[in-house]
Order: C-alpha cells, then sequence, then structure tokens
C-alpha cells in the first residue's frame, strides 16, 4: 500500500513537469516563428513578393514549427500558444515606430497567426492519434488546417473590415479563399511533414537535456528566446 501514494505522486510530478516543459517550449517555439515571421517575412514583403506565394510560404513555416512542437512535447491542445507568441512580434514593430498597437500592418498579420494556430490545433488535436502513427493522416491534417486557416481568416476579415475583405464580392470571397487555402494546403502540407520529422528527432534530445541538464536546458531555453526577440527588434528596426 506504501508504494501506491508514491507511484501516484510520480505520475503527478511527470505530468506537471510535462506540462511546464510544453509551456517553455510554447514560448520558444513562438519566439522562433514571430522571428521567421519578422526577417524572412519582412524580407518578401519588402521585395514585393508575390502577396499569395509569400502568405502560403509564411503560413507553411509557421505549420512547420507548430507540426515540431507537436511532435517534440505531444501537446496538440497547446499548439495555440505558440500563435500567441508569435502573433507578440508584430506589436514590437509598432512600439518601435511609434506606432499604434492596433494598426492595420499589426492588426492583420497578427489575426492571421492567430488562426492559422487555432486551425492547426484543432484540426491536430482531433486528428491527433492518426497524427503520430499515419503519414496519411499527417497530410490530411495539413489540408485541412490550410483550408481551415484561411475561411476563419476570410470570416473575420470581412466581419471586422480587414484588408480588402469587406469590399469583395462573395464570388471572389470564395475564390480567394480557395487561392489561398491551395496553396497553404500543398506548401504547408509539405514543410508539415518536414517539421514533424524535426520533432521526432528532436524529442529524445530535449527529453535527454532536461532530464541529465536541467540548468543547462532552461538557460538555453532562456538564451533562445531572447536571441529570437532581440534580432526581430533589429529587423524592425532596420525596415523589414
Amino acid at each position: 500500500m506504501g508504494t501506491l501514494p508514491l507511484l501516484s505522486k510520480t505520475k503527478r510530478f511527470s505530468a506537471s513537469e510535462g506540462i511546464w516543459g510544453a509551456l517553455i517550449g510554447i514560448v520558444v517555439f513562438g519566439s522562433v516563428w514571430g522571428l521567421i515571421e519578422a526577417t524572412l517575412g519582412g524580407f518578401l514583403h519588402l521585395i514585393h513578393f508575390t502577396p499569395v506565394f509569400r502568405g502560403a510560404i509564411m503560413a507553411g513555416i509557421g505549420m512547420s514549427i507548430m507540426a515540431t512542437f507537436v511532435a517534440s512535447y505531444r501537446r496538440p491542445e497547446m499548439v495555440f500558444g505558440l500563435g500567441i507568441i508569435a502573433a507578440l512580434f508584430k506589436p514590437l514593430s509598432a512600439l518601435i515606430y511609434f506606432k499604434p498597437v492596433f494598426a492595420p500592418f499589426v492588426v492583420n498579420p497578427a489575426s492571421a497567426i492567430l488562426l492559422e494556430a487555432l486551425a492547426f490545433s484543432l484540426v491536430a488535436s482531433l486528428l491527433y492519434k492518426g497524427f503520430e502513427s499515419s503519414f496519411r493522416t499527417r497530410i490530411a491534417v495539413g489540408v485541412s488546417a490550410g483550408y481551415l486557416g484561411i475561411i476563419l481568416y476570410a470570416v473575420l476579415a470581412s466581419a471586422l473590415g480587414l484588408g480588402n475583405w469587406p469590399a469583395m464580392a462573395l464570388t471572389e470571397k470564395i475564390t480567394t479563399t480557395l487561392t489561398n487555402g491551395t496553396g497553404l494546403a500543398i506548401i504547408g502540407t509539405g514543410l508539415l511533414l518536414l517539421g514533424y520529422l524535426a520533432g521526432t528527432q528532436l524529442r529524445p534530445r530535449l527529453l535527454q537535456l532536461r532530464t541529465m541538464k536541467p540548468g543547462l536546458f532552461y538557460v538555453g531555453a532562456a538564451a533562445s528566446t531572447i536571441f529570437c526577440w532581440a534580432v526581430a527588434a533589429l529587423a524592425f528596426a532596420s525596415g523589414l
């Protein structure tokens, strides 16, 4: 009987430790996502890269990072947190340029990031068992999350008056949604598969580091996060 409370405590400790590790992962992976949005996203916008492909590429990279997180921490229900962290990089640019944090250049991309994360979290949570074991299910998650993210953004943008969506006719909205969704479904699914593969390789290393060298794990996580925010601030200050 004496071992049962001990086992129960150990399970509770392991569960809480797993959640704490996942929370740290959310901050780190979300910061990496935000950094890529600030640098590569800013660069593609600066050179006037085709908007449809730019959106598909950046959203696909976000999908890849979320897949890496899910494979590393096995917490699909917490993926939305990555979107919150990544979206917070957008107000940083407004603060650097002394602009309102609710300006369109902040709200539009931040909303897209949040809805992309929400869509991925919902689909990945619903199909999580198959996501781990089935290649086809991972493809289904990528395609479904890609289309759902675009649909959610189209609805929100139309309702709140973001971008050109309120001025579009219904047929134009449907055509734009299908076009953008198809691009994201194709590019995002390919990057998702790569991200999932990276996460499966990263997971044992993270577990080993957190178990054997917890101090290094926490210092590394803090340093990585600070690095992402500092570089993003420099990127915004340089005009990206």
